[in-house]
């Protein structure tokens, strides 16, 4: 009985949207629009760049512009490591958005009159903080060394900069795959509320209600459909991500679509709980305006989260749309896997089970 009508349900949901004259178009423009016209568009602000340091030498003269770096005030230091390796780690990991590596000798050799490279890393996931952060840097150490010039005018110190997962700093491989997740968030939240909104003013919601149908399998029906439909207008973004901004992914296409999945089981739950509490169409895209600008604005979709305040930071990590970020953008730049993701699989798992348990438990069915 459970399976014959959540069978009917998707049958309801397929006939009522190709009805729709709005919903179906929606669908297709909006993922295009997103995707073409933003990344043309959109700046962002850097700030608290973090730091790993790599200081082989252990000198005076490196500990003197390790001092310059940390009164420059762009920089905060988020670990000092002993090896090139380990501080690479730290920035594969996310811990830091730069490595500055001293090689050892450098002091000698700058007493000697010689040339000395220093290393520089940046992780280019962002690309603008990348870029910036590196600026800052290179600027730092260019001063420095004019300091040390020799009597021959040569400057001792040569930076060699290196910009990971990211080699050519284009902005829009940071941008694209966030615009894929508000192309979810806006297709498996709205579309479900605006569903349930729409029959409760038509009056067929009351057919609902007095039928045998369990409010589970009402619920599942549309997290269904809707769900399909959110990753329909994911593969049209990530078509339009490759061919049109050359966006190929690092990693598997399985971690992408399996992340994304349950990030529109969530969208989709939460757009129906906000359904349950609308009483109209306006009072429910009021309610989903205010949480997807949230969803948006604080969880790194947009801005580094490193970037935000301290109190703002503590707030993303109660958002799920961080971990989906988090997901996406690693696997997309940087090649990750489930075993590099655990955690925020978990995350974004715990909140898809939790916001649909609450949706079918305040799902009133008798009015």
């Amino acid at each position: 009985m459970s399976s014959s009508s959540l069978g009917y349900l998707l049958l309801k949901e397929t006939r009522q949207f190709v009805r729709n004259p709005f919903m179906p178009v929606v669908l297709i423009l909006l993922p295009v629009l997103l995707m073409l016209l933003v990344p043309l568009a959109a700046n962002m602000e850097v700030r608290d760049v973090r730091i790993s340091i790599v200081d082989r030498d252990r000198s005076g003269m490196s500990m003197e512009l390790i001092d310059r770096i940390s009164r420059s005030g762009y920089f905060v230091f988020s670990s000092y490591e002993d090896t090139y390796r380990s501080a690479m780690d730290q920035l594969g990991k996310g811990n830091a958005d730069i490595v500055l590596e001293i090689p050892r000798g450098m002091e000698k050799a700058v007493v000697r009159g010689e040339e000395v490279e220093i290393y520089i890393a940046a992780n280019a996931v962002n690309s603008t903080k990348g870029s910036i952060g590196g600026g800052y840097l290179s600027s730092i150490v260019s001063d420095f060394s004019a300091g040390l010039r020799g009597e021959d005018g040569a400057v001792p110190l040569k930076i060699v900069p290196q910009y990971r997962y990211n080699p050519h700093l284009e902005y829009k491989l940071f941008m694209v795959p966030a615009l894929m997740i508000v192309v979810i968030i806006l297709i498996g939240g709205f579309f479900p509320a605006l569903s349930i909104v729409t029959e409760k003013e038509n009056g067929t919601i009351e057919q609902i209600n007095v039928s045998p149908v369990r409010k589970r399998d009402f619920i599942l029906s549309k997290v269904i459909f809707y769900g399909i439909l959110g990753i329909f207008a994911f593969t049209v973004s990530i078509l339009i991500a490759h061919f049109v901004y050359g966006l190929a992914s690092n990693g598997g296409l399985l971690e992408i679509y399996v992340s994304a999945m349950i990030f529109l089981v969530f969208m989709s739950g939460f757009g129906l709980m906000i359904s349950n509490y609308s009483d109209t169409l306006l009072q429910s895209v009021f309610l989903m305006l205010f949480f997807v600008l949230i969803f948006m604005l604080m969880s790194g979709i947009f801005t580094p989260v490193s970037s935000m305040e301290t109190w703002s930071q503590y707030v993303s990590a109660i958002l799920p749309t961080r971990y989906f970020v988090d997901i996406l953008r690693s696997v997309c730049l940087k090649g990750s896997h489930f075993s590099d993701l655990t955690f925020d699989f978990i995350m974004l798992s715990v909140f898809a089970v939790v916001i649909n348990v609450a949706a079918v438990i305040t799902y009133r069915k008798q009015n």
